[in-house]
């Protein structure tokens, strides 16, 4: 028999399925550590603040392989191009658009979260002597949520010998929707001389808070059914600046802070991207980050985060790992992520100063 297989899948299976039960909570968005690689994710206002004149990024999140048969898996993509509001090519007003694509799946039983969305952005230039931008972005979107019931398991389904196999009784909703959903932001950058940069910026998402149950549409004459999942707004705010010590090395400290609801998450770390001098506009970056989460205990260090990238010319890779010293778990290898991005600039005028990021 292979019934203590099957208990240990039911297990993952029903915990997840408590998500879908008819009463009522509140969400929390995924996201990517490499957070400075996927900018349109991050705020909107971001959009036309690279060094090219489009930019595009594609990032992917493997999470906790080590304790599922199918890990979380997590996609984004986005493209933004810029355009120059005036005749003056130094320090012009700067309009930019883009798109962004973000698709979030727990493959076990196909819980999926994907969003299509378009991205507005205009940046005014604040000073004629040096590069001072103050910039405001909006964001609308579709987002679509969907479930596969054939992979859920139900207490009645039990046959009481070795497996799940008879009918549920369970009254289940539609396992597909959609929702409208919005963002706004604000970013400003100053670049007081060659070679240092600052940079901070907020954005508001979920303005309308969503409600995103399964239930919300079930016509179940049952009283005692809550038909509400709120999507909690999320505030994100962050700093950082890019600061050349060196011919050779640049120095890329930042921090973000995410509040959604009660929850509450804040990454500190520092990029470093060194230059090889022989080879042209050709950088490694590399650098250690802190994941800080908000749980039962209070704050805590939740994730150490290493990350490691190659970039030539207009292209950067990124590698990153994430390892959890969560205190919720006694055994935690399993709750690691691996993370991926790419990113490529197009029409870049001044490539020694390249940075595929924000």
């Amino acid at each position: 028999m292979k019934i203590s297989y099957t208990y240990s899948r039911l297990s993952i299976l029903v915990l997840t399925a408590i998500c879908c039960l008819p009463f009522t909570s509140y969400s929390q968005d995924s996201h990517f550590s490499q957070f400075y690689s996927s900018p349109l994710n991050l705020n909107p206002a971001l959009a036309g603040t690279a060094a090219g004149n489009y930019r595009v990024n594609v990032n992917y999140r493997d999470q906790w392989r080590g304790a599922l048969d199918n890990p979380l898996k997590t996609f984004g993509a986005s493209g933004d191009l810029k355009y120059l509001m005036n005749d003056r090519q130094n320090r012009a007003d700067i309009a930019a658009g883009g798109f962004m694509f973000f698709s979030d799946q727990v493959g076990d039983f196909d819980l999926n979260t994907n969003q299509i969305a378009l991205v507005g952005a205009y940046h005014k230039s604040l000073s004629q002597q040096i590069d001072n931008y103050l910039g405001i972005g909006f964001q609308i979107g579709l987002t679509q949520k969907s479930i596969n019931y054939e992979d859920l398991f139900f207490q009645d389904q039990f046959n009481a010998i070795d497996g799940f196999d008879l009918q549920t009784g369970e009254l289940l909703p539609a396992n597909n929707f959609a929702f409208i959903d919005f963002a706004v932001g604000l970013n400003y950058s100053i670049s007081p001389q060659k070679g240092k940069q600052y940079y901070g910026g907020l954005s508001y998402a979920h303005l309308t808070t969503p409600n995103i149950s399964f239930y919300k549409s079930d016509e179940s004459p049952n009283p005692d059914l809550i038909k509400e999942n709120k999507l909690h707004a999320k505030l994100t705010g962050y700093i950082g600046a890019s600061l050349k010590t060196s011919e050779a090395l640049e120095v890329q400290p930042r921090a973000l802070l995410l509040l959604q609801g009660p929850h509450m998450e804040v990454n500190l770390g520092t990029n470093l991207r060194y230059k090889f001098v022989k080879k042209e506009n050709t950088y490694v970056h590399f650098g250690p980050w802190l994941r800080f989460a908000k749980n039962e205990q209070g704050v805590g260090v939740e994730s150490i985060v290493f990350s490691v990238g190659y970039e030539i010319k207009n292209f950067m890779l990124g590698v990153s790992y994430d390892h959890s010293i969560s205190d919720l778990v006694t055994d935690r290898k399993g709750l690691n992520a691996l993370e991926i991005s790419i990113s490529y600039l197009g029409e870049v005028d001044n490539n020694d100063g390249f940075c595929p990021t924000f």
